[in-house]
């Protein structure tokens, strides 16, 4: 998966879903632990970062480091949602995801064959194909070329922009809305 992707899905659910914490822009940049796995690849080792066997510890180590310093988590749990999002959005996109790492270098993902067939009887419209299969394979070992942007990614870019924009409008409203009836109330 590309890195507007792998940045701007799981930031635009978080945004959504949790809106209090992004009160700020800066706190945006929280949405850069979503690349986390992918430094495996600059190590030439594909597959540390993407295992559950590295990743659980980390995000456990992201929590109680939140739960010492604050008393409570705010945060780390939204932080940990990026790291592990990683994984998912890869095994979906094909991977191979090795969750299993070191211990099995084998990994997981899907793929979508199926085929729009356009001009089939009887309707003109046909799907050939299974709609998902299951792709197991061990990651190329070493240093490897991968994508950089995709459509998909510029798609969740623009898509995190509306959104975005869209809740920091309805904040601003609201406020206003907020702001003019007790302006009325103290008079």
């Amino acid at each position: 998966m590309d890195l507007l992707t792998h940045l701007f899905l799981p930031l635009t659910l978080a945004v959504v879903f949790r809106r209090e914490l992004f009160d700020h822009p800066a706190t945006l940049a929280l949405a850069g632990f979503g690349l986390f796995s992918d430094f495996d690849k600059f190590l030439g080792e594909p597959g540390l970062l993407h295992s559950l066997v590295t990743v659980v510890p980390v995000c456990l180590c992201i929590l109680a480091a939140e739960r010492l310093y604050r008393g409570r988590w705010q945060y780390a749990p939204v932080v940990a949602a990026f790291v592990a999002s990683h994984l998912l959005l890869d095994i979906i996109d094909g991977g191979p995801v090795p969750l299993l790492y070191p211990f099995v270098e084998r990994g997981l993902g899907f793929q979508y064959p199926a085929q729009t067939v356009f001009g089939a009887e009887p309707v003109g419209l046909s799907v050939q194909g299974s709609l998902v299969s299951t792709r197991v394979a061990a990651p190329r070992p070493g240093y490897n070329t991968y994508g950089f942007l995709t459509g998909d990614g510029i798609a969740w870019l623009l898509v995190f922009v509306v959104v975005y924009v869209g809740l920091r409008r309805q904040k601003r409203s609201e406020q206003s809305v907020t702001a003019a009836a007790d302006g009325g109330e103290e008079t």
